[in-house]
């Protein structure tokens, strides 16, 4: 475990007004926080808070409420020894027909399919809120998604209440030794070639170029395929995967529409004066859409994407362009709703960073992708009751319905 030094007084106040520079620098997306919001007026109370907080771990959480009131995906505060006193959690919850299911699970009583219902006594809702309070999100969807997977948010010890009437006990301090069940999560780029012809590769994030280098060896190991299903659930983003579009359009598609802070001296002086500088960015550069024709050795043959709530920011970009550029169905549920590039600032000795979204992204047409995402052509939800049966349905109704096509 890497040992970080505590912030003192100094470096708490150092911290706090780098992050308020930098927000009100490069924050790209003021025009998606809810009216009357002050930042200004938020600000001090948060900066109150933090220098008084009692200790590191107090310091942290009110910072991290500060960034989650910006109520963005990609603007957020971090603290690694907070991460590093907590395991992994051992299990997932996400919200399925508006009740808390679990997905996988490491714990012996709690199974895929169980329903949540209260947690220590309480109704989950009520329980979860102060959590829910840490994580900024642009839309209900996303913050529900992002709900259960930051342990270093929940109580060591706590009791989860079924809808069946059970008590599961849950120590977080505790390594689980049960095998994990439900739907598994690959971490390398994984080819399934079925027997109707119909081949899925799974592209687990695009975090690391390997992923997406893989993803374009596996096309080219399967071009006699019938139809490739490119399965993005749970792909989290990285780098827009620029060369594996290359690989696969076929007809011109059109990149999103782009805003951006800008900063002019001479307008911010002038608005100063006359004491009207607003509180943060709302003179923005716009660019964009761009548009990129086909390479000539793309492959032709028949595609599908598969997304779900957890495919995020660069995965969007790619799943936009390949839904612009009307390259196959896009199946599944909706996707996360959150891209931003941010801008990094890291306390290395404390352990420590923030970011902070440089840019608010549009589609092409000028409609609102943040808080919403890429909508699927048709929608195939996760149900309660293939999680219970342990199938993947999902999977299963895509391949059926790009065979029909």
């Amino acid at each position: 475990m890497t040992q970080f030094r505590d912030p003192d007084l100094a470096d708490r106040a150092y911290i706090a007004a780098t992050a308020y520079h930098a927000i009100k620098r490069y924050f790209a997306h003021a025009e998606g926080l809810p009216v009357g919001y002050d930042f200004e007026t938020r600000y001090r109370a948060y900066l109150g808070e933090a220098l008084e907080a009692p200790n590191r771990k107090a310091f942290s959480l009110t910072t991290m409420r500060f960034f989650a009131g910006l109520r963005n995906g990609h603007t957020s505060f971090w603290d690694e020894e907070l991460t590093q006193q907590t395991g992994p959690m051992p299990f997932r919850i996400r919200r399925i027909d508006n009740q808390w299911t679990v997905v996988r699970s490491r714990i012996t009583h709690l199974h895929p399919g169980d329903v949540v219902t209260v947690v220590d006594g309480k109704p989950v809702d009520d329980w979860l809120e102060v959590v829910r309070e840490h994580i900024g999100q642009s839309s209900l969807a996303a913050l529900d998604w992002m709900t259960w997977l930051r342990p270093y948010l929940l109580p060591q010890r706590f009791t989860i209440g079924t809808d069946d009437g059970r008590q599961v006990p849950i120590d977080l301090t505790e390594l689980p030794t049960e095998p994990e069940r439900g739907p598994p999560l690959a971490s390398e780029v994984e080819t399934i070639r079925r027997t109707d012809r119909l081949v899925v590769i799974r592209i687990p994030s695009f975090d690391d170029p390997k992923h997406e280098e893989a993803a374009i060896a596996a096309l080219r190991g399967v071009e006699s395929a019938r139809v490739i299903l490119l399965d993005l659930r749970d792909n989290n983003g990285g780098s827009s995967p620029g060369g594996l579009l290359s690989a696969i359009m076929t007809k011109p598609y059109r990149g999103t529409l782009v805003s951006t802070p800008m900063t002019i001296a001479k307008s911010d002086a002038s608005n100063s004066f006359n004491g009207s500088i607003p509180a943060l960015p709302t003179t923005m550069m716009q660019s964009g859409p761009d548009v990129t024709l086909p390479f000539p050795d793309a492959w032709k043959g028949k595609m599908a994407l598969l997304i779900n709530g957890g495919s995020a920011s660069a995965c969007e970009d790619f799943a936009m362009r390949f839904k612009d550029g009307e390259r196959g169905l896009v199946l599944g549920e909706p996707s996360f709703g959150s891209t931003g590039q941010p801008y990094f600032v890291n306390f290395t000795e404390f352990g420590m960073s923030f970011r902070v979204s440089t840019k608010r992204e549009y589609f092409p047409d000028g409609r609102r992708f943040e808080g919403v995402g890429v909508t699927p052509d048709v929608s195939i939800p996760l149900t309660r009751n293939e999680l219970k049966k342990g199938t993947d349905a999902q999977l299963e109704l895509a391949a059926k319905m790009i065979s029909a096509q």
